[in-house]
């Protein structure tokens, strides 16, 4: 009885634990809305990240490996779980695979061949109709063997073979005329490229997707809605791990449609909408549009209440609790673990600079204490802030105050600032329309 009380309490603490994980870590959140193979990376970290019982990790990684066709694997993590041989099941699951492999091999095997010939698809174009009748005058390729090579890419996918999945899925949506496969090959391609890291070619395949799901006139808008959500969650690896990453998804993400996909779908999505305003200097005005969306949802999170505590509130004690939070929550956030530095060092550069704002006396001392920062570090950012035209004020650093000067914008300055945020959204709403112009697949 003593042990079966134990364990009720046991199983009462992890389930405790998990809730406390849960409020904060998206990575459940974030499985259920991306394809198998990519929840496999988030596991990975949050069982190195120690987020939730190691063992729990493993079953998890396991249940998504016996969705795939990853059978040594699976095979692998199923020891580490329960120990000893693969059951029966995955051996005759691991022989299945294997015949399948060499059926589906032997089907697409003319068009695997011509998808292995540099020459030949660098020659293809946009032009379907082009294609199809290239591909069957130079190199007897029917509309069977595209299918076949799909039905084999996917296998590859499904297995683990990424590069070859990839290119496999690329050649099929320049040789079929069939818009659905086309789409779910697209959907393919995206998934292989982002875990290949070819970040640029999941760019591409991204805003072929978003263009795909605008154009299909045979789609509800609600089912629209729900697939760019699906397409923002798949998109967080682009965004935090392309080099204008953090651009992007502003560019995307406070465009109408997507707010309301967020905002209907995926609230917990605003939490890397916010990083990445508050992370990027040169796209300042962005943040009364961020602040807007906030206040119009109920969602909250460590980084969404700096926001609102600093922005809106202007309650200091509260954005610094709030600034604490943010550093767990970024260490242990996969897509945003990569950008802690960033985010915290732009955060407190706020902070500051709207705590000397509305105060005409600041004590170096004071702020120093209250930001956990020594108050050498607090001098030092003010000073670079007065230098970088951000402060209109004096330090004075015997007495150990900052002295704020008045200083009230005329109305050109204000027409000017306006202005320059107007061009800002233009260029960036600009530079949206032309990337899915160019990245048209089909």
């Amino acid at each position: 009885a003593n042990a079966s009380a134990r364990r009720a309490v046991a199983r009462d603490d992890d389930a405790r634990g998990f809730e406390r994980a849960s409020m904060t870590d998206l990575t459940a959140t974030i499985a259920a809305r991306v394809e198998a193979h990519l929840v496999l990376p988030l596991l990975e970290f949050a069982g190195a990240k120690g987020t939730y019982d190691a063992k729990d990790v493993l079953k998890a990684k396991l249940d998504v490996l016996n969705k795939t066709n990853m059978c040594d694997f699976a095979a692998d993590v199923h020891k580490e779980v329960n120990g000893g041989e693969p059951t029966a099941e995955m051996k005759a699951k691991r022989a299945a695979a294997i015949e399948a492999h060499g059926t589906l091999s032997a089907a697409a095997a003319k068009a695997v061949k011509f998808a292995s010939d540099v020459v030949a698809v660098n020659q293809l174009s946009r032009d379907k109709t082009f294609n199809v009748k290239f591909a069957k005058e130079n190199h007897g390729i029917e509309a069977e063997d595209v299918e076949a090579l799909f039905k084999f890419a996917k296998f590859q996918y499904e297995c683990g073979d990424y590069v070859a999945a990839a290119a496999h899925l690329g050649v099929v949506q320049l040789l079929s005329t069939d818009a659905a496969r086309c789409e779910s090959a697209l959907w393919g391609r995206y998934a292989a490229d982002i875990l290949t890291r070819n970040w640029q070619g999941a760019l591409d395949d991204m805003n072929r997707l978003r263009d795909a799901i605008e154009s299909n006139t045979s789609t509800s808008a609600l089912a629209k809605m729900k697939q760019r959500a699906w397409l923002l969650h798949a998109s967080l690896f682009v965004f935090f791990n392309h080099l204008n990453g953090r651009n992007l998804i502003m560019d995307v993400m406070f465009q109408e449609k997507y707010v309301q996909a967020v905002q209907q779908e995926a609230p917990s999505l605003m939490r890397y909408l916010a990083v990445a305003v508050v992370t990027n200097k040169k796209r300042k005005s962005m943040l009364k549009d961020l602040v807007k969306i906030i206040q119009s949802d109920t969602y909250r999170d460590p980084v969404l209440d700096f926001v609102l505590a600093l922005f809106v509130e202007f309650d200091f004690s509260k954005a610094q609790d709030s600034l604490k939070a943010c550093d767990a929550l970024l260490d242990g956030d996969f897509f945003l673990v990569g950008c802690k530095s960033a985010f915290l060092e732009s955060a407190r550069s706020y902070v500051i600079e709207s705590y000397c704002k509305v105060n005409k006396r600041v004590s170096i001392a004071g702020l120093a204490e209250r930001l956990g920062m020594s108050a050498e570090e607090v001098e030092s950012w003010i000073a670079n802030l007065i230098r970088a035209n951000k402060l209109n004020a004096k330090i004075d650093s015997e007495a150990g105050y900052v002295l704020m000067h008045t200083d009230v914008k005329s109305v050109n300055e204000q027409i000017i600032e306006k202005t320059k945020a107007l061009m800002s959204k233009t260029k960036s709403l600009t530079q949206a329309v032309l990337a899915n112009t160019q990245a048209q697949a089909y």
